[in-house]
């Protein structure tokens, strides 16, 4: 059989000896031809064979015509469409009948490559006669480098995560797609890869991997790529499932900047698919290639790993004890760099390869290809604090504006923390206005660039680790080591000399910049004020000098608010030092946690419950008064309530209800939202509030006394721990009088924040008014869906479409579309970011949900309460409320007005640090965040338990369908 006639079945060997040409490629794939080239070079590879894509085309063939047609009407840019044709041809696909006589061939090469294996040792399984028995990257007759002692003991007490568990030999069985796994198209997890197989259903798999083919993301990532869908030359591969201790992921180059000087290497327990899958601990190492030393490593400590399931598949496998040695030896790490190096220096491209070592030691390669997108820039979104205040879908002009007001705070902040201006400048196109971005109309931080903010101010990257635990975020960045002796240590200690001193200068002006800040919002509030007044001419309050307005807006009060950016800058890093001075008294970490979120109870002079005192005395007036307590427990709808209120008998209520939305009608559920309406637009949703806590019968007072028991008993707890310990007493004592400080003044910004949106609103809403008039809008409220930039453009006339009644109507019809999506709370993406956004799995992430009854979060606020659960996906101003646990997936300041008349709160997102939690503690409400998937888990009407402290929900009770 020559190199150009390949059989149905094809073997390893015949690949192996064929592997100098590609002549063969588009008949085993990409992914078997990089294997057998793999075997010519003299590397160590599973047994394997190739059922061939002429075989694979015949298998379909009798339903090729019916996949053309579907395929003929697919639109890949609509996911009803992707999903509606891929399940079509998916069980098209994995119906049809595997033909007899390949079904025979294939069994008998797969029976081959078992009776090989097994009768084979592990160093002598599908390996160059040359190089057999000896460890890749090693000379022959040295010794494999051993595992690593804790690796052993998992090993020892579990197994290795291969065939043995199941019973016997076990196969992969996976696609090799013509193009698949080349240097410009990875096909990376786009065709589906079959796990822990038995040889009798090796046939059915094979369908299975054919129809994965015609996947959703199959289909739309060749149509993305320019690929063509009706052409696919698939070839299905079957190979010895390696008993795995340790598995991974070598590239020769760094993926994410392309150094080809630096190689990097992931590694966890088990099989390879959850380094792939990024579902099991991971650790990380960097090499140098010059050198061949390893310049820093990240180890985790390994809960889990993936092994098969006792009859067929893979899971995930809780360890009894976490393993917190590296998964590799410095030697077996240098090993893999030294094959991916020199693979790439073979194959004339930097090489990405799966790899395994089994229990003894021996390493396997699994596959390889070139790396793709090399350089690519890696960019991660979060949404795990910005969603507190922007949470679930935002109006393009909201996004538009916090992006330039976002640009305009950190140039400036920028310049507080010691930035240069070389730095400035060099940042003020490519960074500043880069630091929040949107996707299907949720908001997200630019995590990428904000660490970049950090990492461009000399000596500020010791502070990344303050800000990350505060924020609750998960680091995917890796600092390399502080160095350990020389110059490089001396000057790392004088640049962070200069970061705290830049700090302590900016901390003793910082009491004065807080009031210059809302003198300026106050001269801002007055200007509007007479600008908006009837009386004052159409000139002053034309589009133009709105315009006007609101740039003059961008440029002076919004980059005062950096002085926020600074307090908050010293309240995370005080409150983390707070943490740690706990800890080095001895206690652990979630003890250090519990006390110091109740050291932080009852502060006084929180400008953020001022509000609910005011909604609370409007509350005590309508107790006291027979006639409105009648009114208000009466059956009228709200907006029937607030009317009768201009009666004479409730004048002075009225004028009081009429002072507090003066006073605080911008603090609202989503309030940060242009397109929320303040209060003072429908003044009747006062009336729910009012009832809400008349039937609670909250006092604001009784919360408040709650509260400071807690802070006292807490502040006798630090006592005992420090007594006698006077210098160590007195650190503490600073470190938690500044951290309490200024997480006060950090919501005491906030409502100034709020004040100041409501300014930016009502210009909008006047802007709004007169475009209608004019004819570019059919209605006001749809300014809402263009952004500034285009508001600019349409009235300076640079705008490239004036068609903004177009405009608004595709974006209607696009948020509607997008508002029943769930998007993930971290998108991370290479290149071009709208690639990866626009991927219709994109839109079903699978949810982390807790099955079991108790779920656990941060515990922020102490209290313990047993309540029925009250299930809010979206805040409802007119929800009844009467002592039930709130669940909600994120929060934002405006919840205030709903948290008080609740026993209990428990959210998916937030951090110790967020608006949640510091109202929690000041109004003694118990409170709970972080727990993720609970609006999923959890039922209106299920009764739980939430325990601040401890930082659990337990479901006690589930409501019935």
């Amino acid at each position: 059989m020559t190199e150009t006639t390949l059989g149905a079945i094809v073997s390893a060997a015949v690949l192996a000896d064929s592997a100098t040409t590609h002549a063969n490629t588009a008949q085993v794939g990409a992914k078997a031809a990089n294997l057998g080239r793999l075997l010519a070079a003299g590397h160590r590879v599973p047994a394997f064979v190739v059922l061939n894509a002429d075989a694979c085309a015949r298998i379909i063939g009798p339903i090729a015509d019916s996949i053309a047609d579907l395929l003929a009407t697919l639109d890949h840019t609509a996911p009803e469409s992707l999903r509606t044709v891929s399940a079509a041809i998916r069980a098209m696909v994995t119906a049809q009948p595997f033909p007899d006589d390949l079904r025979v061939e294939l069994d008998a090469e797969v029976e081959a490559i078992i009776a090989r294996s097994m009768g084979s040792t592990a160093r002598e399984v599908q390996t160059a006669p040359e190089t057999a028995g000896a460890p890749l990257g090693l000379s022959k007759g040295s010794a494999a480098p051993e595992i690593p002692t804790g690796v052993e003991a998992v090993v020892a007490r579990n197994g290795a995560a291969g065939s043995a568990r199941g019973g016997g030999i076990r196969l992969a069985v996976r696609s090799s797609v013509s193009g698949e796994d080349s240097a410009t198209d990875s096909f990376a997890g786009q065709l589906d890869t079959l796990l822990n197989v038995a040889p009798d259903d090796v046939a059915q798999a094979v369908l299975d991997v054919l129809a994965s083919a015609y996947s959703e993301r199959s289909l739309f990532y060749r149509a993305h790529r320019g690929l063509d869908n009706a052409s696919i030359d698939c070839a299905v591969l079957v190979q010895v499932l390696v008993d795995s201790a340790v598995s991974g992921v070598v590239f020769s180059c760094n993926p994410q900047t392309g150094d080809p000087a630096e190689a990097v290497v992931s590694a966890a327990l088990g099989l390879g698919e959850g380094v792939v899958a990024g579902t099991v601990e991971c650790d990380t190492f960097f090499v140098d290639n010059g050198s061949r030393t390893i310049t820093s490593r990240v180890v985790a400590d390994k809960r889990s790993r993936v092994v098969p399931e006792s009859d067929s598949g893979t899971t995930i496998e809780q360890l009894a004890a976490a393993v917190a040695t590296a998964a590799l030896t410095d030697a077996q790490v240098l090993e893999l760099t030294a094959v991916a190096t020199g693979l790439a220096e073979t194959f004339g491209a930097p090489q990405d390869v799966e790899w395994a070592y089994d229990a003894e030691g021996t390493l396997f390669l699994l596959q390889a290809r070139p790396v793709t997108a090399t350089g690519a820039r890696e960019t991660i979104f979060d949404n795990v604090n910005v969603a507190e205040s922007y949470p679930g879908m935002s109006s393009p002009l909201t996004f538009s504006i916090l992006r330039a007001a976002y640009e305009q705070v950190f140039r400036a902040c920028h310049r507080d923390f010691g930035a240069t201006e070389t730095i400035v400048e060099r940042n003020a196109a490519s960074l500043y206005p880069f630091l929040v971005g949107t996707a299907h109309g949720r908001i997200y931080y630019n995590i990428s660039n904000w660490y970049r903010l950090f990492l461009q101010i000399p000596g500020m990257e010791f502070a990344i680790e303050g800000w990350e635990a505060a924020l609750n975020i998960e680091n995917r960045y890796q600092r390399r080591a502080a160095p350990k002796r020389g110059m490089a240590r001396v000057r790392m200690y004088l640049l962070r000399l200069r970061v705290i001193a830049i700090v302590a200068f900016g901390w003793l002006r910082l009491r004065r910049r807080l009031r210059a800040f809302f003198v300026e919002l106050a001269a801002f509030t007055a200007d509007l004020d007479h600008r908006l007044a009837p009386e004052t001419p159409e000139r002053e309050r034309d589009p133009h000098a709105l315009l006007e307005w609101m740039e003059r807006c961008l440029h002076e009060l919004v980059p005062a608010y950096s002085v926020q950016i600074f307090n908050d800058f010293i309240a995370q890093q005080m409150f983390h030092i707070v943490g740690l001075l706990l800890e080095r008294e001895g206690l652990d970490e979630a003890e250090a946690i519990t006390l110091r979120n109740e050291l932080f109870c009852g502060e006084e002079g929180v400008d953020s419950v001022d509000p609910v005192r005011s909604a609370l005395t409007l509350t005590a007036t309508v107790r006291d008064d027979a006639a409105l307590r009648e009114l208000f427990e009466g059956p009228l709808e709200p907006l029937e309530v607030w009317k009768a209120l201009a009666q004479t008998g409730f004048t002075n209520f009225r004028a009081a209800c009429l002072r507090h939305i003066a006073l605080f009608g911008d603090r609202t559920v989503d309030e940060l939202k242009l397109e929320t309406d303040p209060l003072g637009e429908h003044p009747e949703r006062l009336v729910p509030m009012l009832r809400n806590y008349l039937r609670g019968g909250q006092n604001i007072d009784e919360m408040a006394a709650r509260e400071k028991l807690i802070r006292r008993d807490a502040e006798d707890t630090a006592a005992a721990l420090l007594r006698g310990k006077f210098t160590q007493r007195m650190v503490f004592r600073f470190a938690l009088a500044r951290a309490r400080e200024h997480v006060k003044q950090r919501e005491n910004m906030r409502l100034g924040r709020s004040r100041s949106f409501g300014l930016v609103k009502r210009v909008f809403r006047e802007y709004g008014r007169q475009m209608h008039a004019m004819g570019l809008l059919e209605q006001p409220r749809d300014i809402f869906w263009l952004t500034y930039e285009e508001i600019a453009a349409l009235t300076r006339g640079t705008a490239v479409d004036t068609n903004a009644a177009r405009t608004v109507a595709t974006r209607k019809r696009d948020h509607e579309g997008w508002r029943t999506e769930d998007l993930p709370s971290r998108i991370i993406t290479a290149g071009i970011a709208a690639t990866t956004i626009n991927d219709p799995s994109f839109d079903h992430p699978v949810p982390d949900v807790d099955s079991g009854a108790v779920l656990r979060g941060i515990g922020c606020a102490p209290g313990r309460v047993e309540a029925p659960a009250l299930v809010l996906a979206t805040p409802d101003p007119d929800v009844v409320i009467d002592g039930q646990i709130l669940v909600a997936s994120t929060t934002d300041p405006g919840w205030v007005f709903l948290m008080v008349a609740a026993g209990g709160l428990v959210s998916e997102k937030g951090s110790v640090l967020s608006h949640t939690a510091i109202i929690g503690r000041e109004l003694g409400i118990p409170t709970v965040v972080g727990v993720a998937g609970i609006t999923r888990r959890v039922s209106g009407g299920d009764v739980l338990i939430l325990d601040g402290k401890a930082g659990t929900v337990t479901i006690v009770q589930e409501e019935g369908p």
